[in-house]
């Protein structure tokens, strides 16, 4: 069973680079709302995507692959992949 995330697109920053497991991956930078407590923030990277066809306010929905914990900051962080599905406007 997979975790996923679901939310308010808050923030949107395309066209980052980071390695993942090794290998270098393209992503884009987001904070969701949480669908359900709105003042309850999500800080997430949407993973092997240069843009995602989502703007800020509209709903979006990430399935998590890796939970992470920042040390120092106490931030935790969701790397994600976008959920594909026929709601998806295509590519920007």
């Amino acid at each position: 069973m997979s975790m996923t995330r679901s939310g308010t697109l808050l923030e949107k920053e395309p066209g980052l680079k980071t390695i993942f497991e090794g290998e270098e991956h393209p992503y884009v930078h987001c904070v969701i709302a949480d669908i359900v407590d709105p003042e309850r923030h999500f800080v997430c990277r949407v993973l092997d995507e240069e843009d995602i066809p989502y703007s800020v306010g509209e709903p979006i929905t990430l399935e998590v692959i890796k939970v992470v914990t920042e040390r120092r900051s106490g931030i935790v962080r969701f790397d994600c992949h976008l959920v594909k599905t026929q709601e998806n406007r295509g590519t920007i």
